[in-house]
């Protein structure tokens, strides 16, 4: 990781003092802007970097809705199982995107967030990311975590084709 992704990090931490919550099923924006550590030797933001950046993004997430204090108090985790993303438009030196985060259901063990790139309210990049919370005992149970937080709702439900591609991509780890 370059000195360009440990200031945002440190910025996002620090962040926590001045951005307001949100819920655990609300929108989080994370902005951002395009620096000349981004680009690659086509100078557009380089496809890794877009990886690196819905990280970041993620712990905004945490933080601004508490989750990170329930994991933190519990001695538990955050995981990347299974992560894709789709490209529309490149982002360009200095442009000005904000990346948000939702989370768009869970099943038993794993916990689905859609991540988007907007520049001018344009989704230019959109990924899927599957997590789980650990343990030393393997994967909390997502009924366990929503309970931790207070979260008495009816459960997220995945869409079809977040279950289809979540089934799709076992084959690639050769995981019945």
């Amino acid at each position: 990781m370059n000195l360009n992704i440990w200031v945002r990090l440190i910025l996002t931490f620090a962040s926590k003092y001045w951005r307001s919550k949100i819920k655990i099923t609300g929108l989080c924006y994370t902005p951002f802007r395009v620096m000349f550590t981004d680009l690659d030797l086509n100078f557009h933001m380089n496809n890794a970097r877009y990886f690196a950046l819905m990280d970041i993004a993620r712990l905004d997430f945490l933080q601004r809705t508490g989750l990170i204090k329930t994991i933190k108090s519990n001695k538990w985790y955050p995981v990347v199982a299974d992560e894709t993303i789709s490209f529309g438009k490149s982002l360009d030196l200095f442009d000005k995107v904000n990346i948000v985060t939702k989370i768009e259901g869970w099943d038993d063990k794993f916990i689905y967030l859609e991540q988007t790139f907007e520049r001018n309210e344009e989704t230019v990049a959109g990924g899927i990311v599957k997590s789980c919370i650990m343990s030393k005992q393997g994967p909390v149970p997502t009924q366990k975590i929503m309970s931790e937080i207070g979260f008495d709702q009816k459960k997220l439900e995945l869409s079809n084709w977040i279950k289809e591609w979540s089934k799709g991509r076992k084959p690639l780890l050769r995981r019945i």
